[in-house]
């Protein structure tokens, strides 16, 4: 346990600066989105504009003029864990993370110098995928903690309740687990980061494109269930203090399943010893 102890610290300290900076970037603008909530919900005008959005804009931008209407400032805020912004700066944290920790060491030769010592390879995927937990975790902590700032600075008491915040932690921790334990499992076939980083990337580009845009156009909507977004629906949390046991379960195995590949992968590889 020592020494496990050690490998994850060590893994955390390395590039902790990069990673603490995503993490309060993810705080920032969660704290921000309350903000938007309250006008929309006290603008009448900016609720007229939003209807009068064409569907493709409203899909895109995931606005929902309804949502807003009934259930006021809650209705807005899942936009704040569809944004852009907010999918890159959390992908970032688990991606980066596993795409240096594996393909990243063994391309740069620091992997052989960690295997030299007591520890198996076993052990030292171990200590990657423990890492990969507790950055997961952090995650959905920064979005949470954000979105608490940003309510109970910007609005009323009783908009959110600790029920929505604790399903809310645990929707974003088991995207940020999805996408980490794909891109784990990938990074261990790999030997350089820069690829490893690109692959994941395109994925989630991908992923974005087919989920926002399957509600508008027939082609997408069959495509739909192969992107890891489909089963990302933070809305539920927020709004009816809710989660789709069966939409958890498929992003906590995707990351399980790239998890295991990844450890079979790396067990199995001729790292040039």
């Amino acid at each position: 346990m020592t020494t496990m102890r050690v490998l994850v610290g060590r893994l955390l300290r390395r590039g902790l600066s990069g990673t603490v900076a995503l993490l309060i970037g993810i705080v920032l603008f969660e704290a921000f989105v309350p903000w938007i909530a309250h006008t929309l919900v006290t603008g009448t005008d900016i609720n007229s504009f939003i209807s009068a959005l064409p569907p493709q804009m409203q899909a895109l931008a995931r606005l929902n003029p309804e949502l807003i209407k009934t259930d006021g400032a809650r209705g807005f805020l899942p936009v704040g864990y569809t944004d852009p912004l907010f999918l890159v700066l959390a992908a970032t944290v688990t991606i980066g993370f596993a795409a240096r920790a594996l393909a990243g060491e063994i391309g740069g030769g620091t992997m052989a110098l960690t295997l030299s010592r007591p520890v198996s390879r076993r052990g030292a995927y171990l200590a990657r995928v423990l890492t990969l937990i507790v950055l997961c975790v952090a995650v959905g902590l920064a979005g949470v903690i954000g979105t608490s700032i940003g309510v109970a600075i910007a609005l009323p008491a009783g908009v959110v309740s600790a029920t929505n915040i604790v399903l809310l932690w645990v929707t974003i921790t088991a995207l940020a687990w999805a996408f980490g334990g794909l891109t784990l499992g990938a990074s261990s076939a790999a030997s350089s980061t820069g690829r490893v980083i690109g692959w994941a990337i395109g994925v989630l580009a991908i992923c974005y494109f087919v989920d926002y845009f399957a509600s508008v156009w027939w082609v997408l909507k069959k495509l739909q269930p192969i992107s890891i977004l489909a089963y990302y629906d933070p809305s539920k949390a927020l709004i009816t203090a809710t989660v789709d046991g069966s939409e958890l379960l498929v992003l906590i195995l995707l990351g399980l399943a790239g998890v295991l590949a990844g450890l079979i992968i790396f067990d199995r590889r001729d790292l040039l010893l």
